[in-house]
Formats: structure tokens, C-alpha cells, sequence
């Protein structure tokens, strides 16, 4: 059985998605900051969430992004750390969750914001 992708009637948002600063090997222009990604057809629904994180730290979100495999374009795997700026708003990533169905490719990803 296959899922359907998150319908684009749903996918109402775009954001800014900036990958986080890499750590800095001593090389020229090493620990630039990546340019920043236009992601389209998103959605961001407002949800305050306490979570626990692997490294045992609490931390309460303040949204949740939804990134559809196929309809969201590109299609990104934000990192923890990275920022998301929404409506010129920045939150900061503190986990994001693949979600998974009947196949081997993450059917949308679920971005916790803080």
C-alpha cells in the first residue's frame, strides 16, 4: 500500500531553512555559514511541546514544520541546530523526526522549533 504525499492544498507556507555554521578545520573560508534555502510548500502549525532530548536537556517548542518528500520543493533535511526563519521569525531547530511509511524513503519530515 502506498501513502499519498501531504496534499499541496495543505502545504500553505514557505521559509527560509539556514544550515548551521560547519565546525571550522582551520582551512580557508572553512566555518562559512552555508547559503540559505528557499523551501516551498511547508507547513508550520503553532505548538507549544515539551520535549526531552538524546541528550537529556528539556526544551519546549514553539511549532512544528512539516516537509512533504514530494511536494515540498527542495526537499531538505534540515539539521538540528540550523534556524527556520517563518513570517521573519527565527526559531531554531532542536529535532527533527523522518517519518516513515510502507516505503524506504522518509514520507515528510517533522521539524520541532524553538
Amino acid at each position: 500500500m502506498s501513502f499519498k504525499p501531504i496534499p499541496k492544498h495543505l502545504l500553505i507556507h514557505e521559509v527560509i531553512y539556514q544550515a548551521p555554521k560547519p565546525d571550522d578545520d582551520g582551512s580557508m573560508g572553512s566555518g562559512e555559514l552555508p547559503n540559505p534555502k528557499k523551501i516551498e510548500h511547508v507547513r508550520f502549525t503553532p505548538k507549544r511541546k515539551r520535549i526531552i532530548k538524546t541528550d537529556n536537556t528539556e526544551v519546549l517548542t514553539n511549532g512544528i514544520l512539516y516537509v512533504d518528500a514530494v511536494n515540498s520543493k527542495p526537499f531538505v533535511n534540515p539539521s538540528e541546530d540550523g534556524t527556520i526563519t517563518f513570517q521573519n521569525r527565527k526559531l531554531k531547530i532542536v529535532e527533527c523526526y523522518e517519518v516513515f511509511t510502507d516505503q524506504l524513503d522518509p514520507h515528510h519530515i517533522e521539524v520541532m522549533l524553538q
